[in-house]
């Protein structure tokens, strides 16, 4: 099951209406219209607003740590929602 982090720092479980995720219901639960793949060191996918940085936003401070304990670039952050899933929630 994936996993949803808002700015605000709840994490509430979801899961996608067919086997997989769709572009759409991405789009729809990271509220963006362009997503980004985020590939983690354990296997899983973080999915983020690949615009977020451009537009008004919040720093994602749960998400932004779960990204630099996977490698992610220092000094770097994810801004607005992201999305977590296993690979084979995905096409």
């Amino acid at each position: 099951m994936a996993i949803l982090i808002t700015t605000n720092g709840s994490k509430a479980e979801v899961s996608a209406q067919g086997d997989h995720f769709t572009l759409d219901e991405m789009y729809s639960l990271l509220e963006c219209s362009h997503v980004e793949a985020v590939y983690l060191e354990d296997g899983r996918i973080m999915w983020i607003d690949e615009e977020g940085k451009f537009k008004p936003h919040q720093v994602n401070i749960p998400a932004t740590l779960l990204l630099q304990m996977s490698g992610g670039m220092p000094g770097d952050y994810i801004a607005g929602m992201a999305l977590i899933t296993e690979r084979n929630e995905v096409q």
